[in-house]
Protein backbone atom coordinates (compact mmCIF):
# COMPACT_ATOMS: atom_id res chain seq x y z
CA UNK A 1 0.00 0.00 0.00
CA UNK A 2 1.07 3.80 -0.53
CA UNK A 3 0.98 4.79 2.92
CA UNK A 4 0.52 8.95 3.22
CA UNK A 5 -0.50 11.89 5.04
CA UNK A 6 -4.03 12.44 6.61
CA UNK A 7 -6.72 13.02 3.93
CA UNK A 8 -9.93 14.85 4.08
CA UNK A 9 -13.47 14.16 1.81
CA UNK A 10 -16.19 16.41 1.82
CA UNK A 11 -19.37 14.65 0.67
CA UNK A 12 -22.14 15.97 -1.81
CA UNK A 13 -25.49 15.34 0.12
CA UNK A 14 -27.06 14.75 -2.90
CA UNK A 15 -25.16 11.74 -3.76
CA UNK A 16 -26.18 9.89 -0.55
CA UNK A 17 -29.16 7.13 -1.40
CA UNK A 18 -31.70 7.79 1.21
CA UNK A 19 -32.50 4.05 2.51
CA UNK A 20 -36.08 4.28 3.33
CA UNK A 21 -35.96 0.33 4.56
CA UNK A 22 -33.07 1.31 7.17
CA UNK A 23 -35.03 4.29 8.30
CA UNK A 24 -37.87 2.01 9.77
CA UNK A 25 -35.16 -0.41 10.93
CA UNK A 26 -33.97 2.16 12.66
CA UNK A 27 -37.44 3.18 13.97
CA UNK A 28 -38.07 -0.62 15.51
CA UNK A 29 -39.99 -1.64 12.59
CA UNK A 30 -38.81 -5.18 11.26
CA UNK A 31 -39.31 -6.46 7.73
CA UNK A 32 -42.53 -8.44 9.09
CA UNK A 33 -44.09 -5.36 10.75
CA UNK A 34 -43.23 -2.79 7.70
CA UNK A 35 -47.15 -3.71 6.71
CA UNK A 36 -48.59 -2.58 10.28
CA UNK A 37 -47.14 1.29 9.63
CA UNK A 38 -49.19 4.20 9.71
CA UNK A 39 -50.00 5.97 6.88
CA UNK A 40 -48.82 9.60 8.88
CA UNK A 41 -45.87 7.54 9.57
CA UNK A 42 -45.02 6.85 6.08
CA UNK A 43 -45.78 10.07 4.92
CA UNK A 44 -43.72 12.03 7.84
CA UNK A 45 -40.76 10.31 7.09
CA UNK A 46 -40.88 10.87 2.97
CA UNK A 47 -40.82 14.35 4.19
CA UNK A 48 -38.29 14.43 6.76
CA UNK A 49 -35.78 12.74 4.91
CA UNK A 50 -35.00 15.03 1.96
CA UNK A 51 -35.39 18.10 4.65
CA UNK A 52 -32.82 16.73 6.41
CA UNK A 53 -30.59 15.16 3.36
CA UNK A 54 -30.44 19.40 2.76
CA UNK A 55 -29.26 19.93 6.37
CA UNK A 56 -26.45 17.68 6.24
CA UNK A 57 -22.58 18.43 5.47
CA UNK A 58 -20.88 15.18 5.17
CA UNK A 59 -16.99 15.17 6.08
CA UNK A 60 -14.51 12.23 6.87
CA UNK A 61 -11.03 12.16 7.58
CA UNK A 62 -8.75 9.36 7.04
CA UNK A 63 -5.08 8.03 7.03
CA UNK A 64 -3.68 4.47 6.35
CA UNK A 65 -0.57 2.58 7.88
CA UNK A 66 1.41 -0.21 7.29
CA UNK A 67 0.25 -2.90 10.15
CA UNK A 68 1.67 -5.67 12.09
CA UNK A 69 -0.31 -7.78 14.54
CA UNK A 70 1.47 -9.53 17.88
CA UNK A 71 -0.58 -12.14 19.72
CA UNK A 72 -3.47 -9.43 20.56
CA UNK A 73 -1.71 -6.41 19.98
CA UNK A 74 -1.95 -4.28 16.34
CA UNK A 75 1.00 -2.03 15.95
CA UNK A 76 0.55 0.60 13.32
CA UNK A 77 2.95 3.83 13.06
CA UNK A 78 3.75 4.98 16.97
CA UNK A 79 0.46 3.36 18.40
CA UNK A 80 -0.99 0.13 19.18
CA UNK A 81 -4.42 -1.36 20.01
CA UNK A 82 -4.91 -4.15 21.98
CA UNK A 83 -8.08 -6.38 21.03
CA UNK A 84 -8.57 -10.23 20.62
CA UNK A 85 -11.25 -9.88 18.44
CA UNK A 86 -9.65 -6.86 16.22
CA UNK A 87 -6.46 -8.86 15.72
CA UNK A 88 -8.03 -11.93 14.77
CA UNK A 89 -10.89 -10.48 12.11
CA UNK A 90 -7.59 -8.53 10.93
CA UNK A 91 -4.96 -11.48 11.10
CA UNK A 92 -4.38 -11.69 7.01
CA UNK A 93 -4.03 -7.54 6.88
CA UNK A 94 -0.99 -5.72 6.35
CA UNK A 95 -1.95 -2.49 6.53
CA UNK A 96 -5.12 -0.38 8.18
CA UNK A 97 -7.23 2.36 7.07
CA UNK A 98 -8.45 4.27 10.31
CA UNK A 99 -11.23 7.29 9.48
CA UNK A 100 -13.39 9.13 10.90
CA UNK A 101 -16.94 10.41 9.74
CA UNK A 102 -20.05 13.52 10.38
CA UNK A 103 -22.89 14.71 9.15
CA UNK A 104 -22.36 17.95 10.66
CA UNK A 105 -24.10 19.47 13.62
CA UNK A 106 -27.05 21.20 11.48
CA UNK A 107 -28.86 17.48 11.69
CA UNK A 108 -27.86 17.50 15.40
CA UNK A 109 -29.08 20.62 16.48
CA UNK A 110 -32.76 19.97 14.34
CA UNK A 111 -33.06 16.72 16.19
CA UNK A 112 -32.59 18.36 19.47
CA UNK A 113 -35.28 21.12 18.73
CA UNK A 114 -37.72 19.11 17.64
CA UNK A 115 -37.23 16.49 21.13
CA UNK A 116 -39.54 19.41 22.30
CA UNK A 117 -41.74 20.08 19.53
CA UNK A 118 -42.94 16.67 18.23
CA UNK A 119 -41.22 13.30 19.89
CA UNK A 120 -42.42 11.49 16.82
CA UNK A 121 -40.55 13.46 14.42
CA UNK A 122 -37.69 13.90 16.40
CA UNK A 123 -37.79 10.07 16.29
CA UNK A 124 -37.80 9.79 12.74
CA UNK A 125 -35.10 12.63 12.25
CA UNK A 126 -32.73 10.37 14.65
CA UNK A 127 -33.27 7.37 12.68
CA UNK A 128 -33.30 9.13 9.55
CA UNK A 129 -29.64 10.52 10.88
CA UNK A 130 -28.71 7.33 11.35
CA UNK A 131 -29.33 6.07 7.85
CA UNK A 132 -27.73 8.73 6.54
CA UNK A 133 -24.45 8.30 8.51
CA UNK A 134 -24.25 4.49 7.77
CA UNK A 135 -24.70 5.13 4.14
CA UNK A 136 -21.81 8.19 4.21
CA UNK A 137 -19.60 5.41 5.75
CA UNK A 138 -20.25 3.47 2.86
CA UNK A 139 -19.17 5.84 0.57
CA UNK A 140 -15.72 6.42 2.18
CA UNK A 141 -15.44 2.89 2.65
CA UNK A 142 -15.95 2.72 -1.26
CA UNK A 143 -13.00 5.35 -1.33
CA UNK A 144 -10.94 3.11 0.48
CA UNK A 145 -11.58 -0.12 -1.28
CA UNK A 146 -11.07 1.67 -5.18
CA UNK A 147 -7.95 2.82 -3.57
CA UNK A 148 -6.40 -0.75 -1.94
CA UNK A 149 -8.06 -2.47 -5.13
CA UNK A 150 -5.77 -0.14 -7.53
CA UNK A 151 -2.64 -1.50 -5.54
CA UNK A 152 -3.74 -5.20 -5.46
CA UNK A 153 -5.03 -5.39 -2.55
CA UNK A 154 -8.76 -6.13 -0.76
CA UNK A 155 -10.52 -4.67 2.17
CA UNK A 156 -12.14 -5.90 5.29
CA UNK A 157 -15.57 -4.89 6.62
CA UNK A 158 -14.96 -1.73 8.91
CA UNK A 159 -14.91 -2.41 12.68
CA UNK A 160 -15.64 0.88 15.26
CA UNK A 161 -14.43 1.27 18.42
CA UNK A 162 -17.23 0.21 21.23
CA UNK A 163 -17.56 -3.28 19.21
CA UNK A 164 -16.60 -6.42 20.86
CA UNK A 165 -13.69 -5.92 22.99
CA UNK A 166 -12.25 -2.80 21.34
CA UNK A 167 -13.22 -0.17 24.42
CA UNK A 168 -14.74 3.02 23.62
CA UNK A 169 -11.26 4.50 25.39
CA UNK A 170 -9.91 3.89 21.44
CA UNK A 171 -11.81 6.77 20.11
CA UNK A 172 -9.39 9.24 22.12
CA UNK A 173 -6.47 7.37 19.28
CA UNK A 174 -8.68 8.18 16.31
CA UNK A 175 -9.00 11.83 17.57
CA UNK A 176 -5.24 12.15 18.45
CA UNK A 177 -4.20 10.37 14.83
CA UNK A 178 -6.61 12.23 12.60
CA UNK A 179 -6.83 15.69 14.55
CA UNK A 180 -11.00 15.23 13.74
CA UNK A 181 -11.23 18.74 15.23
CA UNK A 182 -9.73 20.62 12.90
CA UNK A 183 -10.10 18.53 9.74
CA UNK A 184 -13.79 18.23 10.19
CA UNK A 185 -15.25 19.86 13.13
CA UNK A 186 -16.03 16.64 15.13
CA UNK A 187 -14.87 16.72 18.68
CA UNK A 188 -14.92 14.09 21.78
CA UNK A 189 -16.85 14.90 24.98
CA UNK A 190 -15.49 13.39 28.35
CA UNK A 191 -17.99 10.64 28.04
CA UNK A 192 -16.16 9.64 24.68
CA UNK A 193 -19.60 10.27 22.74
CA UNK A 194 -18.95 12.34 19.81
CA UNK A 195 -20.04 15.64 18.64
CA UNK A 196 -21.82 15.88 16.43
CA UNK A 197 -23.61 12.67 17.31
CA UNK A 198 -24.26 11.34 13.89
CA UNK A 199 -20.42 10.88 13.27
CA UNK A 200 -18.60 7.31 13.25
CA UNK A 201 -14.79 6.29 13.58
CA UNK A 202 -13.86 2.88 12.26
CA UNK A 203 -10.60 0.72 11.34
CA UNK A 204 -10.62 -1.15 7.43
CA UNK A 205 -8.11 -3.35 7.61
CA UNK A 206 -6.48 -4.13 3.88
CA UNK A 207 -4.92 -7.43 2.63
CA UNK A 208 -3.59 -9.55 -0.44
CA UNK A 209 -5.99 -12.15 -1.58
CA UNK A 210 -3.43 -15.14 -1.52
CA UNK A 211 -4.26 -16.99 -4.97
CA UNK A 212 -4.90 -20.64 -5.79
Amino acid sequence: MTYSSVFTHKGNPLELTPNYPEVFRYMGYGLKDRTELDDDVRLLVKQIVPELQNLITPQAVYVCYPLKIEGDVLYFSDYQVQSKELSRFLRDCSSIYLFAATLGPKIDQQIQKMQKLDPVKAVIMHSTGAMFIEEYCNQICDIIKKQAFEEGFSVKNRFSPGFADVPLETQKLFFKVLDCSKKIGLTLMDTLIMAPEKSVTAFVGCYKEIKK
